[in-house]
């Protein structure tokens, strides 16, 4: 059996986590969380590959967000989604590391395809840091 890379969900939509989670599930090993502070205090014990994290979250910043995820998990991939948000925030974003900026509602063809090139650019990267 073969290890699934790890994605984790945070959005505070109770359904678009359990869509996700059942559309995903095959594929990827996935927890969904409704909140920021939760998903912190989850990656602080559980290794995650994928965040997939709603720029629009209550409970915190969707930048400051992105930015602790950066500070506290620099390989960990980020994807942002939104159902709105400014086209200099998506931008911002980027520029500060974001792997994708998907608008709601997803795409599921599209999602896949990102969470895929994320974790081949993850492995790349690993790798070449490992001097292989």
């Amino acid at each position: 059996m073969s290890l699934k890379a790890t994605v984790l969900i945070v959005d505070d939509q109770r359904e678009l986590r359990d869509f996700l989670y059942c559309t995903l599930k095959d594929k990827y090993s996935v927890a969904t969380i409704g909140a920021a502070e939760e998903a912190f205090s989850y990656m602080a014990e559980h290794p995650v590959n994928i965040v997939l994290i709603d720029f629009n979250i209550p409970d915190i910043d969707g930048m400051a967000a992105l930015a602790e995820i950066k500070k506290n998990y620099p390989n960990t991939k980020i994807i942002m989604m939104t159902g709105n948000a400014p086209p200099d925030m998506r931008e911002k974003a980027l520029n500060l590391g974001v792997f994708a900026f998907l608008m709601k509602p997803l795409n599921i063809a599209e999602l896949i395809k990102t969470i895929d090139e994320a974790l081949h650019e993850k492995s790349l990267t690993l790798c070449n840091y490992r001097g292989k």
